[in-house]
């Protein structure tokens, strides 16, 4: 048990882009993200005190996205291959984002698989 809203697993190929959208749903609906500020962060060890690599909304690794229907419902991970091309392996990830009031909301926790692949352009 992790103390997250959800369970995170993956692998991710690390000399590629990394071009992804997480869905944000609630009873079904679209949930809204706007004034939420989100971190990624990867630790390569459960005990580490501080991440590896940390992707931010700040940084505009993560930036939030409107559904088919104009709402800020959807995260949108957009990473260049030079940010994790030095990552190989598992990771414990943490997917964290903070509102206003600083309150912190711990979405997701898992291990996600960096893998060497593809090898060349």
């Amino acid at each position: 048990m992790s103390g997250a809203l959800f369970e995170m697993s993956g692998t991710i190929s690390n000399n590629a882009t990394w071009d992804e959208y997480i869905y944000f749903m609630q009873s079904g609906a679209g949930m809204e993200l706007t004034g939420l500020s989100f971190q990624l962060q990867f630790r390569r060890c459960a005990d580490a005190t501080s991440a590896d690599l940390t992707m931010t909304t700040a940084s505009g690794q993560l930036a939030i996205a409107d559904d088919d229907g104009g709402n800020p419902t959807i995260l949108h991970i957009n990473v260049p291959y030079t940010t994790i091309s030095g990552m190989c392996g598992d990771y414990v990830a943490d997917l964290v984002s903070k509102d206003s009031s600083d309150k912190l909301t711990h979405w997701g926790h898992g291990i996600v698989t960096f893998r060497t692949s593809p090898l060349a352009f």
